[in-house]
């Protein structure tokens, strides 16, 4: 169980970093977004940036200066029109009033009356603006070229981190994915030792209370033979303690009776004497060997009954040993069981912690995002060139126009201020 459990930690571990590693890549990716995100919405000097988009091809004649406009203002606003320079100064230019105020306007202009005011004005509205010059409508910004290739190169740069963590977060799955058979795997493992070692614990307790009975039976049995070869010891002696009493006492009286036999019947000759004292004697002889008999044969079945009394012993001692083994084995695998089943219970909590898939989930939601704002950005990239390009040809109708009341009305028509006013005309 414990290497399991190692096996296990070695599995987690490395997920657990390379999720950290996503986990810190992703936060670069939002924080290089939210850096794009906070540079300034103003427009920046466009001095020098004419590159944005291209001039148009058909040169036009010097621009004629504004203290000619002192006059009459018609022929010389006409003149002026068809006189603009493309590359003239527009730092100070706007189209949202229709009739601006230019800051590098001589003094002279104070000078001139309403009509000829909002002529020059005009004029120089439509005059002073190059063809390559774009005001963006509101929410959009116009960047120079060194910028726009720095945001090319970021989104190129987002692109490759977004293929990367994608990468990433498919080789984090197909691991996830490995560790979680292999967890599934080592979990079957472990619940199939589980399993054997409760069978085995089942058979070692049923193997147990078997023997316990067994053991009860032979002890109840050694008792019983012990009380009944105590018994029978017991008569023995008594038996034997019986035969030497009455030994003694047979020989006492057995005098009279020989002394009455031999007064009744007492030889007359000594061959008679001799032949009673050999019968006596043999008689003596006899019973002295059957007293020796029984005594040996008592002997014998004391001696037999003592080897069987300590057999016995000897058996009941080495099944109470037996037992005592086998009430070790049992404990030892009990508190086996037990760890193995608190290992498991571990295991089981650290991966309910882990939460892999409400990571990942949300690993894939911020990829997601990522991927949304970069298709955002190059929608507004392709929008900007479709209004430069719309904003373009309307310059250059400005530029085309023959009288002041064409350039009027086509500064009159609706302000490019989203895509959908392109679709729309």
């Amino acid at each position: 169980a414990h290497e399991d459990s190692e096996k296990l930690r070695e599995i987690v571990l490395p997920m657990e970093k390379e999720i950290e590693e996503l986990k810190a890549k992703l936060l670069r990716a939002e924080e290089l977004i939210q850096e794009i995100q906070r540079r300034p919405r103003h427009a920046p000097s466009l001095h020098g940036s004419t590159e944005l988009l291209p001039l148009s091809r058909d040169p036009s004649p010097p621009l004629e200066p504004l203290e000619e406009l002192s006059g009459d203002g018609g022929p010389a606003a006409e003149a002026f029109a068809h006189n603009c320079d493309d590359s003239a100064s527009i730092s100070s230019f706007s189209l949202g009033g229709g009739v601006g105020s230019s800051s590098s306007l001589p003094q002279s202009r104070q000078g001139l009356s309403p009509e000829q005011e909002e002529t020059a004005s005009l004029v120089s509205t439509g005059t002073l603006v190059p063809e390559g010059i774009y005001l963006p409508p509101p929410g959009y910004q116009l960047v120079p070229d060194t910028q726009w290739e720095q945001l090319q190169t970021e989104g190129r740069q987002l692109q490759k981190d977004l293929e990367s963590v994608s990468r990433e977060r498919d080789e984090l799955q197909e691991g996830l994915r490995r560790s979680n058979e292999d967890c599934a795997k080592q979990m079957q493992v472990l619940l199939a030792q589980v399993q054997n070692s409760e069978q085995l614990l089942r058979t070692l307790q049923g193997t147990v209370s078997q023997a316990q009975e067994r053991v009860q039976l032979q002890m109840a049995e050694l008792v019983t033979t012990h009380k009944c070869l105590h018994h029978e010891v017991k008569r023995l002696n008594e038996e034997n303690q019986g035969l030497r009493a009455e030994q003694l006492p047979s020989s006492a009286p057995q005098g009279p009776q020989q002394e009455q036999g031999e007064e009744e019947s007492l030889p007359s000759s000594v061959p008679e004497l001799q032949q009673l004292l050999c019968r006596t004697r043999q008689e003596a002889r006899a019973r002295l060997q059957a007293q020796e008999h029984g005594a040996e044969r008592l002997r014998i079945e004391i001696v037999t009954l003592r080897e069987a009394l300590e057999e016995e012993t000897a058996a009941r001692a080495s099944l109470e040993g037996q037992l005592r083994v086998q009430r070790e084995e049992t404990e030892v695998l009990e508190a086996s069981l037990c760890s193995l089943r608190t290992e498991m219970e571990r295991v089981q909590q650290e991966q309910s912690k882990a939460q892999l898939p409400d990571l990942l989930s949300e690993q894939r939601a911020k990829v997601l995002r990522l991927q949304a704002e970069l298709e955002t950005s190059e929608q507004v990239q392709r929008d900007f060139v479709r209004l430069s390009q719309a904003l373009q040809v309307r310059l250059e109708r400005i530029r085309q126009a023959e009288t002041l009341e064409q350039v009027r009305s086509i500064m009159d028509e609706a302000p490019l201020t989203d895509v959908r006013d392109i679709k729309d005309t």
